[in-house]
């Protein structure tokens, strides 16, 4: 069906609804998967598997959610679709994935309005709707960034209860905002209680960050989250992780004034950076890897080949992986740098598969030098294995996805990922998730 979407981005509305068609057959054929790598934007496309949620709005508008999943390197996606409304009418753009963790995604939708939902994976998938009071003067009184929102399972209704128990469903949502109305330093950490047994209800304290244990300098640090993590569901305790600095440390539960036990844990001395604010996704990413706290840093330099000329056709750019961990455990351990290796340390052998994908150099032998690079992302399973994405130009609409073993310093494999609707730029393009450990083997996209 032809629509006209109303993007103000005009130049991807029609490739939203365009999902990947390479994505390789039935699941069964590499059985459940521990992790995924996850589109950030949804396609707007009518798919449906064992994953499909449905949720009802009390206006009659109605939205379907189905995961297309597939093994990494390959780059898993949400369909979002409206049966009941004509979806030009009904999105106003694509839906954004937000907060990842075990069987819970955090989704934002435009349409009329802005439906923030809880996308929960069991054998009864199903769509919760957060219920953020609207304030006409200031729309964003909660939830104002998707990176900054974490779900929490709610342990009051999880003891006892299956799979196929509603209750399992039951969720905290919280977030770390900048509380404006005060210097920098002066947070609000928000509370969303969802349970059926009272109104699902909205509270916040104020988390001042010279408070926290080994606070850092507030006038110097300035603290931005970019992604979240749960390091421990028991308590509950969270970070909030501005990866160019820092992360602040509590437990969103606790009602005190300032959260007990809230700390700031910096990043490694190598990476810490109070010059940039965002887009940390270009050359950094962080997760817990087997119990540990992990950091991968990506650095990119010109490396010109001294016995050219000085024609710039003939500068690569060479690049390095660095990582470094501590255990989740013990957070007041120093950072460990772990592993460190240099592109012209990777090989790319005959048992690198797809490796005919890369460019060549003049002699014909297939090269990552000569791409440009963005988007270190850690697998889940394997703290030495990193995917980086790549472009021979920013306005390539097919980029790469790199495999790199750190560890056996080689390239194992090389895939293809649909970028046209990051064409001219490295936005942030996926995350991994669990997700997929929820999923039955039906999953796999069409």
């Amino acid at each position: 069906m032809a629509t006209a979407f109303p993007y103000s981005f005009t130049r991807t509305k029609h490739l939203t609804l365009c999902p990947p068609s390479s994505h390789g057959g039935d699941a069964a054929d590499h059985g459940p998967l521990p992790w995924i790598l996850l589109d950030v934007r949804a396609y707007i496309a009518d798919r449906r598997n064992s994953t499909t949620a449905t949720i009802v709005f009390s206006n009659g508008r109605k939205i379907q959610i189905t995961f297309c999943i597939a093994p990494p390197p390959l780059v898993s996606y949400i369909c979002a679709w409206s049966p009941a409304t004509d979806p030009a009418v009904f999105f106003a753009k694509e839906p954004a994935v937000g907060f990842v963790n075990d069987n819970l995604v955090f989704l934002r939708v435009h349409s009329d309005q802005i439906y923030d939902l809880i996308y929960h994976a069991s054998s009864r998938p199903s769509l919760k709707l957060i219920h953020n009071p609207y304030s006409p003067y200031n729309p964003y009184d909660y939830l104002r960034r998707i990176d900054n929102v974490v779900i929490l399972p709610d342990r009051r209704h999880a003891a006892g209860a299956d799979d196929d128990d509603n209750n399992s469903g039951h969720f905290y949502v919280s977030s770390l905002d900048r509380d404006h109305r005060f210097d920098i330093g002066h947070f609000k950490l928000c509370l969303y209680d969802e349970d059926d047994s009272m109104d699902c209800k909205w509270s916040n304290n104020i988390l001042l960050l010279d408070q926290l244990r080994n606070a850092p300098d507030k006038d110097i640090v300035l603290h931005l989250t970019e992604k979240v993590l749960i390091l421990d569901d028991e308590q509950p305790l969270v970070a909030f992780v501005d990866p160019w600095r820092g992360m602040v440390i509590c437990n969103v539960l606790d009602n005190s004034s300032t959260p007990g036990g809230s700390s700031y844990m910096p990043m490694p001395s190598e990476i810490f950076n109070i010059h940039n604010t965002y887009t940390s996704s270009i050359s950094r990413d962080i997760a817990i890897v087997n119990g540990r706290l992990t950091v991968v840093r990506l650095c990119l330099y010109l490396d010109s080949d001294d016995d050219s000329d000085d024609d710039d056709d003939d500068d690569c750019c060479a690049w390095d992986l660095t990582t470094w961990s501590k255990p989740v455990t013990c957070l007041d351990d120093e950072w460990r740098e772990d592993l460190k290796i240099k592109s012209s340390d990777v090989s790319i052998d005959d048992s690198t598969r797809n490796a005919c994908l890369l460019p060549k150099l003049d002699d014909g032998c297939p090269t990552t030098e000569t791409l440009q690079l963005a988007h270190p992302t850690l697998s889940l399973v394997d703290a030495h294995i990193v995917y980086i994405m790549g472009k021979v130009d920013v306005s390539d609409e097919k980029a790469l996805v790199l495999t790199v073993d750190m560890a056996n310093k080689r390239l194992q494999e090389v895939s293809m990922y649909d970028a046209e609707r990051i064409v001219n730029d490295f936005d942030y393009a996926y995350t991994h998730s669990t997700i997929s450990q929820y999923f039955t083997t039906a999953a796999a996209g069409d």
